[in-house]
């Protein structure tokens, strides 16, 4: 079940990206880990135009049984040519990654549906990837939920993929996934390690969250008390909502995954309801300043 769920997103694979990575996937590395991944029978991959050379050293792999999703990048301020640069960042996206379509095409910016003159050619454009065959399904990825619901007054998307961890609650509010689900949508839900911080030891974490190290005081010591690990507990938590349909977990080696492949602990479990925060300064990494 947990397994059917998994995609392996690559922004991780990245350079810098997140608390505990510094150096990035090398070619080897990445085939190393397509190999493991297709061994345990994980087949979906999350990734995005923007993410520089992550894509081209997918594409070295064999992805033939893999459902690929990636993101169109922030539509650029100044186009001449909206449909010539779209075609350029899809066509440049299905040689690099060595495939001929994608399962998902997400939008990487939701301001360019809402305040872009182009918005509505972009829209028209991942329409056509449809009707061609180039994406069986569209969406939008998201960091607020004002904007999407003003969006989705305009248009439609198949998939939505958004923030959701045991700090970060924010789709539980307001009947969002109520929401979201009226309007047949598969919710597909990142950074359920928060970067990596939900995964750091309490006295290990920067000093910059120092506002919030109660938290994460009551955080380590719940999954001591409940005899869990802090990654256990994190994708269980996403788990125990049924109408999520993916969960992108990012990884810093073969061990992570082989955790996290293992890790589902089959009982009810009564989450608290302190562990939780509504400050954007810790839930949205985008207001990090750690130096």
């Amino acid at each position: 079940m947990l397994k059917s769920k998994i995609s392996i997103g690559t922004a991780s694979f990245e350079k810098g990206y997140g608390i505990n990575n510094s150096s990035g996937f090398s070619e080897k590395k990445i085939s190393q880990l397509i190999k493991f991944i297709k061994k345990n029978k994980i087949y979906s991959i999350d990734t995005a135009i923007s993410y520089k050379s992550v894509e081209k050293k997918l594409g070295k792999t064999n992805l033939v049984k893999f459902k690929l999703y990636t993101k169109i990048p922030k539509l650029p301020k100044r186009c001449k040519n909206l449909k010539n640069w779209l075609n350029k960042s899809i066509n440049k996206s299905l040689i690099d990654l060595n495939i001929k379509s994608f399962e998902g095409i997400f939008i990487h910016n939701i301001s360019d549906l809402l305040n872009h003159k182009y918005s509505n050619e972009l829209y028209d454009y991942l329409i056509n990837l449809k009707r061609k065959g180039i994406a069986k399904k569209i969406g939008v990825s998201i960091y607020d939920f004002s904007n999407f619901f003003r969006a989705l007054k305009k248009f439609k998307f198949d998939i939505v993929q958004l923030p959701f961890n045991i700090l970060d609650r924010r789709l539980l509010l307001n009947n969002n996934i109520k929401r979201i689900k009226e309007k047949k949508m598969e919710i597909h839900v990142r950074s359920v390690f928060l970067q990596g911080l939900l995964l750091q030891d309490y006295v290990n974490i920067p000093k910059y969250f120092k506002k919030q190290k109660k938290i994460f005081k009551i955080w380590e010591q719940w999954c001591l008390k409940n005899n869990l690990t802090k990654i256990q507990t994190c994708l269980n938590f996403v788990t125990s909502f049924r109408d999520i349909d993916k969960i992108i977990v990012g990884i810093n080696s073969i061990n992570d995954l082989e955790e996290i492949s293992n890790c589902l602990v089959k009982k009810k479990i009564r989450y608290p309801n302190q562990i939780y925060s509504n400050s954007l300064t810790l839930i949205d990494p985008r207001k990090w300043r750690i130096t």
